[in-house]
C-alpha cells in the first residue's frame, strides 16, 4: 500500500489535529520550525540541530524534558532530559583523538535547548549540562550514535562537599586578603596545646599559664566552638612584614556583665619601636569600670605610658561584639579609633583620636588576657572570670566593620539573602521573583553542602527554587510572590486547548491535618479538629495525617511564630478540593497555531505562576480549575510540542492581610432558613447551631462571593429580616418597614396606628384592648431589638409596651415586656399567652426610672425552647449580660414577629396616650439579595444547606 503505516498514521495526525479534547494532540512544533539544540564548544554556543547531529530516528522521536518539582508535596530537583547525537565521524566521543572536538567535550559541558518564542526570539525550554556521553551503535556500524544524558546545575550542586571550616573562617579565608598578616580563629578543638594560626609562615599562640577551656563557647553562632577563658592569656606572634600605614586589630569579643575589673586588659598590641621621639611600642585595650566599657592605653616597652587613654563610651557587657583597632597614619599624625560592631543588633559605635608626632610600624605580638605593663595602676592578673574570644586577625590595612555581611552572625538573616550570599560565596548565578527581605529569619548557618543549606531556607520560607534558563544558575521564587497572584494562563476547555483531560484526584496523599514544628527543641503542635478534614474520625473527619515533626531552622523559638508556621502548613495539607496533578497543552494544535499570545503565554510560564482552566465538562465541578505551576513536563518532536504542567491546587495562596481592603473572613457557621428554588434570588440565612457570627451589613461591603451546596451566588445586599427606623409619615397604619416588608396591625381602630416624629405609635385610646403590629416571619427563631417609651407617665395603673415572637394572634405568643409602673419604675418579663391564658416565665425590675418619651432598648432573643431577654436605656451601649433567661416549649411555629401594647383597667392615662416604638431590627435571620449561578451552577436547596464565602481570605503566613 502506497506510503506504508507510519505515513498513513502521521496522516491520521495531522488530520486529527484540530479534535477537541485528549486526541488534539500534533501539528507542527513551534510554528514549523525545528527546535534548536546548542552547545558551549571553545568558548561559543554552536548549534549542533542545525547541522543534523540531534538524531529524530522516527514518527515518534522527540525530545523529553523534565525540570522543576516532579510532583506536589515534593522539592525542586535537578531538570533532565537525553538527546541523542550521531556521531559516525566521533566527534561526541570525548576521549577519541580523532574526533574533530577532541579536548573541548565533556563532563558538564553546557548545552541550552530552545524554540521560537513567537516574538523573534528564542524561548529556552531547558539549559543543562551533559552529564554523560553514552556511546552506542548498530553492529554494521553505519548506525552511531552518542546518548547524551543532561541534568540541570542541581544534579551537581547537590554533589558540591561541604565547607571544612566556620562560616566566618570561610569568609576571613575565601578568599584571604592580602592585607592579613596574621590570623587565629581560635576554634582549635579541646586538648590543644596552642591556637593555630591559618597562615602557612604565621606562629601560633601560646599559652602563658593554664590553657583556656577550649572549644566550650557557642555563641558565636558563624564560628565553631570558641574558647572560654577564666584564669588563662595566650599570646602570639606575627611574621615579619613591610612597615604599613595602617593596622587592624579585629576579634569577636564577649565579656560577662559581672566580674569584671577595671583596667582588666583584654588584648595588647605590640609594634616594633623605631620613632627615637616617641617609643610606642604597646597599645592595651582595657575594660573601664566607670564607662562599663573600653579605654585604650599607650605605652612604652617598660609601661611608661603616653598621654591620655582612648576611651570607649558604648556598654560592652554580655554582648556579642566584633571588635576593631584602628591605627591609621594621617599625614604626620596617626588616628586612633576603637570600634565594636553589636552583631545581634546591628548597633555600631566608634570612638577616635589623633596623636601627633607618631608613625606606625609593624605589628609583631597579639597578647590576650594577660597582665598589664601599665606604670599606672591598679593592674589586674591574668585571664577573665569568664568572656570569649576568637577569630582575631591583624592586618596592614583597614576596612568596613561590617565588610563581612551576616556572615559575621547569620541569625536573623533573611531565607531569601541567605540564599542569595550562598549561590555568590559558590560562584552561582542568582535570580529570584518576589522581595528577599519579605522571607522568614532564618537561624544559625551548619557547615553543611551550599545546596543543602539553601533547601533549608525553602524549607523555612516555603517558597519555591528553580533552575535558570538564560543562564546555568539557580532561582528561588518566595513564597509571598505565590501569594493572590493574578493567573499567567487561561485556557478554555471546551475551546479544545487542552492536550489531554485535566483528570481530577480526590485521595490522601497530601493531606496534612496535625503539624508539629520545632526550632531548636522548641514545639509548637497546629491541628484541624473541624471540618471534612479534620483529624476527627470519619465520617467527620479523615482521622490524623499529617510529619511527625517537622524541625526548621529559624531564627525565633517564640511558641506563637511556631504554631503559626505549623498552621500554614496544616492549611496547605487541608485543601478541601480535587487535585490535578497534570494539565497539559500541545502548542502545535490549531487552539495555538491561531492564537499567537496564547501560545507566548504558555512558553512564558515561570515555576509558580498561576494557571486557570475554564469552561470544564459538565461532569466536573463547575468552578475554573484554578493551579499553580510546580514543574514542567515537555516533548518536542517534528510534529507537536506538548508542555504538560505539574500543579497544585492555588487555592491555599489567595490570601489577604489584616489591613487589605479586599480582606474577608468567614462565618464560623451560616445556613439557610427556608428551601430555595433555582431562581429565587432572596434567600434568608442564620447562624449554624451553636454559631452566633453574623454577615456584614454594611452596603459598601458589598459585593460578595458565597458558596451553597456547590453553586456561588453573589450577595449583594445583606440587611437584618426586618429593619425599621421609622423615618417615614404614615396615618391609620405603620406602613411598610425599610427593608420592605408591609406592617399588619390588629386591635382597636386604624387610627390608633401611626407613623412620625421617628417612630411608630400604638394609641391606647381605650383599656383592655391590645395593639399589635407584626410582620410574617419565615423561621420561629429570632434574634431582634426595639426600643420602646411611652408618651406620658402611667397613672392609676401601669402601661404595657413588648416585642413580640412566634405571634399567632391576641391569644397565643411569646413577647419581652416592659411595664411602666406608676411610680415610674420599668419591669421587664419574658411572658407567654397561650390560648389567651398569660404567664410569666420571669422578670427584673430595671434600675432605671422611666422618663416619658425616653426610649428602653429591648433585645429579645428566641432560639428553639431557650428565651432571653435585656433591656437598657438606649443611648447607652448594650450590656454584654442577658437579664432574663428561661426555657418553654408552648409554641413551636414561626407565625409573627412585632409588637404590643396595652392599658388594662385602672389605668387612668388620657384616650390619647401612646407607646412609641423605634428602630426595630430583626438582626437574625438575616436577608440577602443575591445573584445566582456565578459558577455556572444553579440549583433548588433545601433549608438548612451550608453557606460560607466561595473563597475565605486566610492571612498569609
Amino acid at each position: 500500500m502506497p506510503g506504508g503505516l507510519a505515513a498513513r498514521v502521521m496522516g491520521w495526525q495531522r488530520r486529527m489535529g484540530a479534535v477537541a479534547g485528549p486526541f488534539s494532540a500534533s501539528g507542527e512544533a513551534s510554528n514549523g520550525e525545528p527546535v534548536q539544540v546548542e552547545l558551549w564548544i571553545n568558548g561559543e554556543w554552536v548549534d549542533i540541530s542545525a547541522a543534523g547531529y540531534v538524531l529524530v530516528r522516527d514518527d515518534s522521536g522527540r525530545i523529553q524534558l523534565t525540570k522543576g518539582i516532579r510532583s506536589e508535596g515534593g522539592q525542586t530537583d535537578h531538570a533532565s532530559a537525553s538527546v541523542q547525537l550521531r556521531n559516525t565521524d566521533g566527534r561526541w566521543s570525548p576521549r577519541n583523538p580523532v574526533g574533530p572536538y577532541f579536548g573541548l567535550i565533556g563532563r558538564n559541558q553546557p548545552m541550552r535547548i530552545s524554540v521560537p518564542d513567537g516574538n523573534g526570539g528564542k524561548s529556552y525550554r531547558l539549559r543543562p549540562e551533559v552529564a554523560d556521553w553514552a556511546q552506542a551503535w548498530e553492529r554494521s556500524g553505519n548506525d552511531v550514535w552518542t546518548e547524551a544524558e543532561l541534568a540541570g546545575v542541581i544534579r551537581r550542586y547537590a554533589q558540591a562537599p561541604p565547607p571544612e571550616h566556620s562560616v566566618i573562617y570561610e569568609a576571613v579565608t575565601s578568599p584571604l586578603s592580602s592585607s592579613v598578616v596574621a590570623y587565629w580563629p581560635c576554634e582549635d578543638a579541646n586538648g590543644s596545646a596552642q591556637i593555630a594560626s591559618v597562615l602557612a609562615n604565621g606562629s601560633p599562640m601560646v599559652f602563658s599559664s593554664s590553657p583556656p577551656d577550649l572549644a566550650a563557647s557557642t555563641l558565636f553562632t558563624a564560628s565553631d566552638p570558641l574558647p572560654t577563658f577564666t584564669s588563662a592569656a595566650m599570646t602570639g606572634g606575627v611574621t615579619k612584614y613591610d612597615t604599613p600605614t595602617a593596622t587592624q586589630v579585629r576579634f569577636f569579643l564577649h565579656l560577662p556583665s559581672a566580674a569584671l575589673t577595671s583596667r582588666k586588659v583584654i588584648v595588647r598590641v605590640s609594634q616594633v619601636s623605631e620613632i627615637a621621639t616617641t617609643p610606642l611600642t604597646d597599645y592595651e585595650l582595657m575594660y573601664n569600670s566607670t564607662s562599663k566599657s573600653f579605654s585604650m592605653a599607650f605605652m612604652d616597652s617598660s609601661g611608661t605610658n603616653f598621654g591620655i587613654d582612648l576611651d570607649h563610651t558604648y556598654d560592652v557587657r554580655d554582648r556579642l561584639l566584633y571588635v576593631s583597632l584602628e591605627f591609621q597614619e594621617s599625614g604626620s599624625s596617626t588616628i586612633y579609633t576603637i570600634r565594636t560592631l553589636d552583631i545581634v543588633t546591628g548597633v555600631e559605635e566608634a570612638t577616635s583620636l589623633t596623636r601627633n608626632t607618631e608613625g606606625l610600624t609593624r605589628c609583631t605580638q597579639v597578647a590576650v588576657f594577660v597582665p598589664s605593663i601599665s606604670a599606672v595602676g591598679p593592674n589586674s592578673s591574668t585571664g577573665l572570670a569568664g568572656g570569649e574570644i576568637g577569630h582575631i586577625t591583624v592586618e596592614n590595612a583597614t576596612s568596613e566593620i561590617d565588610a563581612l555581611g551576616r556572615r559575621l552572625n547569620p541569625v536573623g538573616e533573611t531565607a531569601g539573602r541567605r540564599i542569595q550570599r550562598l549561590c555568590a560565596e559558590s560562584a552561582i548565578p542568582f535570580q529570584w521573583v518576589g522581595d528577599l527581605d519579605d522571607t522568614v529569619a532564618m537561624g544559625g548557618q551548619d557547615k553543611a553542602n551550599p545546596l543543602t543549606l539553601i533547601r533549608e531556607c525553602v524549607d523555612a520560607d516555603g517558597g519555591m527554587l528553580y533552575e535558570t534558563l538564560d543562564e546555568h544558575g539557580l532561582g528561588y521564587r518566595t513564597r509571598a510572590s505565590l501569594y493572590s497572584q493574578d493567573p499567567a494562563l487561561v485556557l478554555d476547555y471546551a475551546g479544545a486547548q487542552l492536550a489531554e483531560v485535566p483528570v481530577p484526584v480526590e485521595d490522601d496523599q497530601r493531606i496534612a491535618n496535625r503539624v508539629t514544628v520545632t526550632v531548636n527543641g522548641v514545639s509548637a503542635t497546629y491541628e484541624e479538629t473541624e471540618g471534612r478534614l479534620s483529624t476527627a474520625l470519619p465520617p467527620a473527619g479523615v482521622g490524623v495525617y499529617g510529619p511527625s515533626d517537622t524541625t526548621l531552622n529559624l531564627a525565633t523559638t517564640d511558641t506563637a511564630d511556631l504554631l503559626d508556621q505549623a498552621a500554614w502548613r496544616v492549611h496547605l495539607g487541608t485543601v478541601d478540593e480535587a487535585r490535578h496533578p497534570q494539565i497539559s497543552v500541545n502548542l502545535a494544535h490549531p487552539s495555538f497555531t491561531s492564537n499567537p499570545a496564547l501560545k507566548r503565554a504558555v512558553l512564558a510560564l515561570r515555576q509558580g505562576d498561576r494557571i486557570q482552566v475554564q469552561n470544564p465538562p459538565a461532569w466536573l465541578p463547575p468552578d475554573s480549575i484554578d493551579q499553580l505551576v510546580l514543574g514542567f513536563e515537555e516533548s518536542i518532536s517534528r510534529f507537536e510540542h506538548r508542555i504538560t504542567m505539574v500543579c497544585a491546587p492555588a487555592s491555599p495562596y489567595s490570601v489577604g492581610f489584616l489591613d487589605s481592603a479586599a480582606a474577608r473572613v468567614d462565618t464560623d457557621g451560616s445556613e439557610t432558613v427556608t428551601a430555595i428554588t433555582s431562581s429565587d434570588t432572596t434567600v434568608y440565612v442564620t447562624p449554624s447551631a451553636g454559631q452566633t457570627g453574623l454577615w456584614t451589613t454594611d452596603s459598601a461591603e458589598a459585593p460578595w462571593n458565597v458558596r451553597a451546596a456547590g453553586e456561588v451566588w453573589t450577595v449583594t445586599s445583606c440587611t437584618g429580616f426586618i429593619e425599621d427606623a421609622f423615618g417615614r409619615t404614615s396615618a391609620s397604619s405603620w406602613g411598610s418597614a425599610d427593608t420592605g416588608q408591609a406592617w399588619t396591625s390588629a386591635g382597636g381602630s386604624a387610627s390608633d396606628y401611626s407613623v412620625g416624629s421617628g417612630y411608630g405609635v400604638h394609641v391606647l385610646s381605650t383599656v383592655d384592648v391590645t395593639r399589635r403590629t407584626s410582620i410574617t416571619a419565615v423561621t420561629p427563631d429570632a434574634d431582634y431589638y426595639g426600643s420602646i417609651t411611652t408618651s406620658a407617665l402611667a397613672s392609676g395603673d401601669s402601661l404595657f409596651g413588648a416585642l413580640t415572637a412566634r405571634m399567632l394572634d391576641s391569644e397565643n405568643m411569646y413577647m419581652a415586656r416592659l411595664e411602666f409602673l406608676t411610680t415610674n419604675q420599668i419591669v421587664l418579663v419574658i411572658r407567654k399567652i397561650v390560648a389567651n391564658v398569660g404567664t410569666t416565665l420571669g422578670g427584673i425590675t430595671m434600675t432605671t426610672t422611666h422618663v416619658a418619651g425616653t426610649f428602653i432598648r429591648v433585645r429579645f432573643q428566641v432560639k428553639g425552647s431557650a428565651l432571653k431577654a435585656k433591656a437598657w436605656p438606649a443611648t447607652e451601649v448594650e450590656p454584654p449580660t442577658w437579664d432574663i433567661e428561661v426555657t418553654d416549649s408552648s409554641i413551636v411555629l414561626p407565625h409573627s414577629l412585632g409588637t404590643r401594647s396595652i392599658r388594662t383597667t385602672g389605668n387612668t392615662n388620657a384616650a390619647s396616650v401612646e407607646v412609641r416604638y423605634d428602630n426595630f431590627a430583626v438582626v437574625t435571620p438575616q436577608k440577602w439579595t443575591v445573584a445566582r449561578s456565578v459558577n455556572g451552577c444553579v440549583k433548588a436547596h433545601a433549608a438548612g444547606t451550608d453557606v460560607r464565602l466561595a473563597t475565605p481570605t486566610v492571612l498569609a503566613l
